[in-house]
């Protein structure tokens, strides 16, 4: 009986073993989610743009186009295309624009000027039929 026993080593051999299987399923995992990411982070609605005509001819410019540059200062003085005039001058001004529609004011106000004042021009002008009407503030140097 003895015989028969045959004694085990100790140590064990180191058996090649086959080298593991890489497994896709993570990398896949981590891809969809990044596609959610990307697809919730994404805009699907088409921006919305200016479309410009060049129908205007070879300068670009619109023809007979008017250009109305109005300043109103604090002190209450009316500027009418960089000379002062009164109201009374504005209205025959306004009155003599042959194509309102092609008209264009610039409304250009002081700081310090009553809404009122420019409200009054505008009106002025909308009883000629000029509606295409623009109000900005002037810049101020003297504090820059």
């Amino acid at each position: 009986m003895i015989a028969t026993m045959v004694a085990k080593p100790l140590v064990q051999k180191h058996q090649h073993r086959r080298p593991g299987r890489l497994s896709l399923t993570p990398l896949i995992d981590c891809v969809f989610i990044l596609l959610v990411f990307f697809m919730l982070q994404t805009n699907f609605l088409r921006p919305q743009a200016i479309e410009f005509s060049k129908s205007a001819g070879a300068s670009g410019a619109i023809p007979d186009l008017i250009t109305i540059s109005v300043e109103i200062h604090t002190n209450g003085s009316i500027w009418l295309n960089g000379e002062m005039h009164d109201i009374g001058e504005i209205r025959e001004y306004a009155a003599g624009v042959k194509t309102p529609t092609n008209a264009r004011v610039i409304l250009t106000l002081d700081p310090d000027v009553l809404l009122q004042q420019a409200v009054n021009i505008i009106d002025l002008f909308n009883d000629y039929k000029i509606e295409n009407i623009s109000m900005t503030a002037a810049r101020n140097f003297d504090k820059l």
